[in-house]
């Protein structure tokens, strides 16, 4: 009988996500369990509920990139990238061994990645590759190369009271969200802003800032300590405020090493 495995499809484009699917299920008939992900936060919450054996990740999703999901899955799982970019991330990934497909993903290249995949799945443990594994740096370095890094955030311009106040970036702690509005919370006050959280993401400094939450932005540098509830819930506290920032279960893979 053959092996089965346990096959994770993420990717924003319901269209493109469903040829992907029906071409996997029509090129490897016995693959097993085929699960779908529309987003980082769905496919995080499909990694926490059964670690997938393959993981098909496109890079560019709404709320995170599929690099970063790659970060979570590291050698649990073999990794392919879907991708819209061309010659230049195609070289990217031939230099480092990684397997990748191009969108939309044609029928034959299709067959040559689940080819690969039959191949590698069928070794023993103790006969895998070195290059399995998908190692930290290079993809960080992937990162850098293929996702367009926005101008990092100076000021903020915010609400205090009837005045617009600037901000230095330098200075906030802490992006808290709610319906209408996002706080700004310094150690020498709050502000409010109507940017969401979603753009603050994309234009905050990854190297300083951790989303924590959908609601909440925290800087690293600020982090005292992590606090796990009787719930078993993370909570984090920042130097400089009193209030605890609650970690939602999407971004807790970024606290296991510490």
């Amino acid at each position: 009988m053959a092996q089965s495995y346990r096959v994770l499809v993420v990717e924003d484009e319901p269209l493109l996500r469903k040829q992907l699917c029906d071409s996997l299920q029509e090129l490897w008939p016995d693959v097993g369990h085929i699960v779908e992900a529309e987003s980082g936060a769905a496919a995080m919450r499909q990694i926490e509920a059964a670690m997938p054996d393959i993981a098909f990740l496109d890079i560019n999703l709404p709320d995170m990139s599929g690099i970063e999901i790659a970060t979570v899955l590291r050698d649990r799982s073999q990794v392919v990238f879907v991708t819209a970019y061309s010659e230049f991330a195609v070289t990217a990934f031939e230099q480092h061994a990684l397997d990748y497909v191009l969108k939309p993903a044609t029928t034959r290249r299709l067959a040559d990645t689940v080819a690969r995949l039959k191949t590698h799945m069928a070794k023993p443990a103790s006969a895998a590759s070195p290059q399995a594994g998908i190692a930290l740096e290079l993809l960080a370095e992937l990162k850098r190369q293929l996702i367009p890094q926005a101008s990092a955030l100076k000021w903020i311009s915010a609400s205090v009271g009837a005045t617009t106040q600037l901000i230095p970036v330098s200075d906030v702690l802490c992006f808290n969200a709610d319906d209408k509005y996002t706080e700004v919370l310094t150690a020498t006050g709050e502000a409010l802003i109507r940017k969401p959280i979603r753009e603050l993401v994309e234009e905050l400094p990854e190297d300083q800032f951790w989303q924590i939450h959908r609601s909440t932005i925290v800087r690293v540098a600020a982090i005292d300590r992590l606090v796990r509830t009787d719930a078993g819930q993370l909570e984090i506290k920042l130097r400089g405020l009193e209030r605890k920032f609650v970690v939602s279960r999407t971004f807790a893979h970024r606290f296991r090493q510490m």
